[in-house]
């Protein structure tokens, strides 16, 4: 991972979204980095009967917006940081939030983007707002999706893996992004789980000599990619359930996937899983796209898959 030198923060202005920003705070903190403040607004509603909108209204809703903004940084420590200014501070009229998000990190070469999933209680808890469902779409960097601002720094961090070179990409990203965030010290587990179908499908081998193999396979990735067979584990079952039980079980901080860098969350490293996961995990989210080479090699397998299968059928 690229050293975190500059992070977009994206802001609703609401009271939850404090938290947010005091989490992209610590991070740019540890990290050393110069965060940007983004908010994104569209104008209310103004009935006709007023007549068009005058242009001093407009500038005092604005600069009202602007002051909010900047009282925001400041009880959230963004203020406090070497080298945040007035000029970290960028409001946009317009657009949707999570194109201006994604177009700040590109302007300003972001390092990560940090914003909240989905404000409020009950349901909204297990969902993407639209902002981070956007954002994660198009991200051109790492996106930390902050779901509780009191597990940062992580102590328990799960990165689930399917051994392709994804999520190679995802895991030395993600334990760079631990000791640049001030989380080296953290208890990070990776996880790989078996299908019971591709188990009970084998003829040779019991379901035991099975995880066995594949935890030997696990820990020569985990080894290839600079980290400790230590911190491997295998389970049997229906990957996006056991990936949510086990971040249950350890009472995970932050879950780490990796993503293919396609559009939609159905072309996520784990598909179908890692949306599952995504939409109903408790703890914040580290999502890493895979960047250009990356997406080059596995658009280059896909291809080479789907030629064997045309000869095959043929």
């Amino acid at each position: 991972m690229n050293a975190l030198k500059t992070i977009v923060i994206g802001t609703s202005l609401s009271a939850t979204s404090d938290d947010v920003v005091r989490t992209g705070a610590a991070i740019a903190r540890a990290a050393g980095a110069i965060p940007w403040l983004v908010h994104t607004y569209s104008l209310p509603a103004f009935p006709s009967e007023l007549g068009v909108v005058d242009a001093v209204w407009l500038d005092d809703y604005t600069e009202a917006l602007r002051e909010n903004l900047a009282q925001q940084a400041q009880r959230t420590g963004l203020t406090d940081l070497p080298g945040f200014g007035p000029g970290q501070l960028h409001l946009a009229m317009g657009g949707p939030t999570y194109g201006e998000v994604v177009d700040l990190a590109r302007q300003v070469q972001a390092d990560l983007i940090v914003v909240g999933a989905a404000e409020g209680g009950g349901p909204l808890r297990r969902i993407f707002g639209s902002t981070a469902d956007g954002v994660i779409r198009q991200a051109p960097c790492p996106v930390f999706v902050v779901r509780s601002a009191s597990a940062f720094p992580p102590t328990r961090v799960e990165i689930p893996v399917d051994l392709s070179p994804i999520a190679a990409n995802a895991l030395r990203q993600g334990l760079d992004f631990l000791a640049q965030a001030g989380a080296g010290r953290a208890q990070t587990e990776v996880l790989f789980v078996l299908n019971p179908m591709e188990v009970a499908g084998s003829l040779h081998f019991t379901a035991e000599q099975i995880e066995r193999f594949t935890l030997d396979e696990l820990h020569r990735f985990l080894k290839a990619n600079g980290a400790s067979p230590a911190l491997a584990r295998v389970r049997t079952g229906y990957p996006s359930e056991e990936i949510l039980a086990v971040l249950t079980e350890r009472k995970a901080d932050l879950v780490i996937l990796g993503t293919h860098g396609r559009r939609g969350f159905e072309r996520l490293m784990l598909g179908s899983v890692a949306t599952g996961v995504m939409h109903q995990a408790a703890c914040n989210l580290l999502i890493v796209p895979p960047g250009a080479r990356l997406q080059q090699e596995a658009a280059a397998l896909r291809e080479e898959k789907v030629a064997v299968f045309d000869e095959v059928a043929v």
